[in-house]
């Protein structure tokens, strides 16, 4: 098996599928944006295998240049067409949760129309005004009163790109008479994408383990030296250890950290899934604890206030940096989350002579002599104005958040952290 970089295999594909009359975007063969989920980037009806090879991920030519070929000689005749039959309008908490995000060109292009017909709705109207008539098929076939026209103008820009399948749909749909219809044969195709795509995800639901069948989303996903596989938490609590915090205090370019395999460990916070590397406080320079990758991307990268609220355990993981536990602070990057929590708690406008009750919007502006610069805004009322915090103002709030936390936890979840305070030396 000849092993070919991502690069590389995108360039083979687009070079050998140039003439193809499927309009193609390829680049999710560089980005493999699915490789949690299933291993495999699907084009078209076509599942092309990822393979693990030291640390990198790789294709095989072979597959490579079949695929390309196969799209290469794919006869599509724009004459021959089908109508689309949309589906209804839901809520998200309307949707089943086990065929929330399957694979459904159909829904997908839907969720694109009513989308637009919401933005077009609420653009320029107050608050007040809006609606849900944007949720239902006006006259002219689309939701609300979006046209045809409209649709394609805000969705066939460069930086959208609509995507299904890795193809671009828009580029073969057409609107006549009330109805959206494709050609024949691209639709024939996306149904078996479809089929394609959902065969994996029930693949790799399957615990590699037991056979236990997983949550539909790769929660039971773990990396393996070969790639992702499905272990659930009982098999994975066998297979791996239980951080217990023995590295706490340590720096993390010390040598125990560099001795130390982190994917020999469930990850800290999830608790379900392989580690695959060591966490560590970037201000303080001190190890947090082995992250499975979802995590320690979630932690790094997410937006501070997210990962504070939606992941259980989040503010007790950075409190395992000895120097954020000392200081009684969290990292800078949290500080602004914080005051904005903080401030959406306890800020209020007066209406007609009342404390308003409504939940604000609050914005951070800017960070400018000495304090940050926050707008807050009652959308129900239509008030804004701006409040200024100083940094020593927001490093109270901090301190005051993190001894609540540390207040509300369990005595053994805080003895041990609390302990490293007196075991090593402090910081300087």
């Amino acid at each position: 098996m000849a092993q070919i970089s991502p690069k590389l295999a995108h360039t083979y594909f687009t070079e050998i599928a140039s003439s193809s009359t499927v309009p193609l975007d390829l680049e999710d063969l560089l980005n493999m944006v699915h490789l949690r989920r299933h291993n495999h980037v699907v084009i078209g009806d076509i599942a092309l295998r990822c393979y693990k090879n030291k640390s990198k991920w790789t294709y095989d030519e072979r597959d490579i240049r079949r695929a390309a070929q196969a799209f290469a000689d794919f006869r599509l005749d724009v004459d021959d067409v089908v109508e689309v039959q949309l589906p209804a309008y839901r809520d998200h908490d309307e949707q089943d949760p086990e065929h929330r995000g399957q694979a459904d060109w159909r829904g997908k292009i839907a969720a694109w129309l009513f989308w637009q017909a919401r933005e077009k709705h609420h653009e320029g109207r107050p608050y007040e005004e809006w609606d849900d008539s944007w949720k239902r098929i006006g006259a002219g076939g689309l939701p609300g009163t979006l046209t045809w026209d409209e649709f394609v103008a805000a969705r066939s820009g460069g930086r959208l790109r609509e995507n299904i399948a890795n193809t671009r749909p828009l580029e073969l749909m057409a609107f006549f008479g009330g109805s959206l219809f494709v050609p024949r044969a691209y639709a024939e195709l996306l149904d078996r994408w479809e089929q394609v795509e959902e065969g994996l995800v029930a693949q790799t639901r399957i615990c590699k383990g037991c056979t236990a069948e997983g949550p539909r989303w790769g929660g039971w996903r773990t990396p393996s030296p070969l790639g992702y596989i499905t272990l659930c938490p009982p098999c994975s609590g066998a297979a791996f250890q239980r951080y217990i915090g023995h590295l706490r205090g340590v720096l993390y370019d010390s040598p125990r950290v560099r001795g130390t395999r982190a994917d020999d460990y469930l990850c800290r916070l999830c608790a379900e899934t392989r580690a695959a590397a060591w966490d560590h406080c970037h201000d303080h320079g001190y190890l947090r604890g082995p992250l499975c990758g979802s995590c320690n991307t979630f932690e790094g990268k997410s937006f501070p206030g997210a990962f504070l609220e939606r992941q259980e355990g989040a503010v007790l993981h950075l409190l395992e940096c000895r120097g954020c536990l000392v200081r009684r602070t969290l990292p800078g990057r949290y500080h602004v989350a914080i005051v904005q929590r903080h401030l959406e708690a306890t800020e209020r406008h007066r209406h007609r002579g009342r404390r308003c009750r409504r939940q604000l919007w609050v914005r951070h502006v800017e960070l400018a002599h000495g304090a940050h610069r926050f707008e807050l805004d009652c959308w129900w009322h239509s008030q804004k104005w701006t409040k200024d915090v100083t940094v020593p103002e927001a490093l109270a709030v901090v301190r005051d958040f993190v001894d609540q936390a540390l207040a509300a936890a369990q005595p053994d979840a805080v003895v041990p952290a609390a302990r490293a305070t007196s075991d090593t030396t402090s910081p300087a």
